[in-house]
């Protein structure tokens, strides 16, 4: 089991984001002393205070030069053009490969929100179709040279890509999945599921998991290899000495995330477009958008103390999961204190459970 860090750099009203992206970076380097074994973090416009990070091939330079082992994978490039151009892509990939000396991996999507899409005036009904052609793209220049392609979107001439990645021929490759269509689609791809229930619960997750490991193994890989990886990710996490602390501090940052992405950002999109009618669902749970304590037994917000993370865990490992990925609720200060209950409790139960010290099988207490 490998485990992630994900961090959007939120940033509360009355903050900068000055202040707020230097202390991710601490968050970082605490999170590589602990053993975690990723960082990532998620392209984002226009989602003020929410979801800061725009411009994420910047910031993972400065990180990369911070630390020495922790992975740092793009959550999601926004593939669809106008957002970026593939070619462009594959540059930036190559070179932050080269200057974390061979640590990049690249996660796609193609944007989830009206103020994005329509920021950037996007059609709505060519998101799928634009993200596909673009990855093309990107796994071409990365496999072949010279490389050149000719689609509906982009027409190459005979091409060599420059700089050229550490990893060879390409970093591993992932997509966004929130619903079961798409986890078929990068099973088909032959690329890892960043899989996210969509607060939708348990027996949605399950579902999607499912079909992503039965279909993996049929996988005709876009790009040079299959990157077969199931990933759990919970979009909200907050741990704690105990659960009632992590719930009492951690409540309002959570539902400032949950509640505007179940009551608005998905289903205002899911009734604008066909490929996206899947957020709709969440209308199923509107009413229950603000109770934390529903969220946090009923979907993948994992809230409490790290006996909690372990049994959640653990639940994910059954069903396949081989990483999970977890974004931290709080303040800066609660989310150092995350990382290191993690880090002492959490992971090793994972990676080195021989070690991890149980009762005493004599009788009495060693003194």
């Amino acid at each position: 089991m490998r485990f992630g860090f994900l961090s959007e750099c939120e940033t509360p009203e009355g903050t900068t984001h000055h202040r707020r992206y230097w202390e991710v970076m601490d968050e970082v380097i605490l999170a590589e002393e602990m053993g975690f074994d990723f960082f990532g973090t998620s392209e984002q416009h226009f989602l003020v205070g929410l979801a800061t990070v725009s411009a994420p091939e910047v910031f993972y330079p400065a990180i990369a030069m911070r630390t020495s082992r922790i992975r740092l994978r793009h959550m999601v490039v926004i593939l669809p053009f106008p957002f970026n151009h593939p070619i462009r892509v594959a540059e930036r990939l190559a070179t932050l490969d080269i200057v974390s000396n061979g640590r990049a991996e690249f996660g796609t999507g193609r944007a989830n929100t009206l103020v994005q899409l329509e920021g950037f005036a996007c059609p709505l009904d060519e998101t799928r179709a634009r993200w596909e052609e673009a990855l093309e793209v990107v796994m071409k220049a990365f496999k072949d040279d010279p490389f050149s392609h000719e689609g509906k979107y982009f027409q190459i001439p005979p091409r060599s890509l420059t700089p050229k990645p550490v990893q060879d021929p390409h970093p591993p490759v992932y997509m966004v999945a929130q619903s079961p269509d798409s986890h078929e689609i990068a099973a088909s791809k032959g690329i890892g599921a960043l899989s996210w229930d969509m607060y939708m619960g348990w027996d949605y997750f399950e579902k999607s998991a499912r079909l992503y490991k039965e279909q993996i193994q049929q996988a005709e890989p876009v790009g040079a290899f299959v990157t077969n990886c199931l990933s759990a990710v919970t979009l909200n996490c907050a741990c704690a000495e105990t659960t009632a602390q992590a719930v009492q501090e951690t409540r309002e940052s959570i539902l400032n995330f949950a509640t505007p992405v179940i009551e608005s950002f998905y289903p205002d999109l899911g009734r604008q477009a066909k490929s996206y009618a899947y957020m709709l669902e969440l209308e199923k749970i509107r009413d229950r958008s603000r109770d934390l304590d529903w969220l946090r037994n009923e979907t993948s917000v994992l809230v409490g103390d790290p006996d909690v993370f372990i049994e959640r865990i653990q639940r994910y490992q059954e069903v396949g999961a081989d990483e999970v990925i977890m974004r931290l609720d709080g303040t800066h200060e609660q989310i150092m204190r995350s990382i290191k209950l993690i880090g002492k409790y959490v992971i090793p139960k994972f990676k080195t459970p021989r070690s991890v010290i149980g009762a005493s099988p004599l009788p009495g207490r060693v003194p």
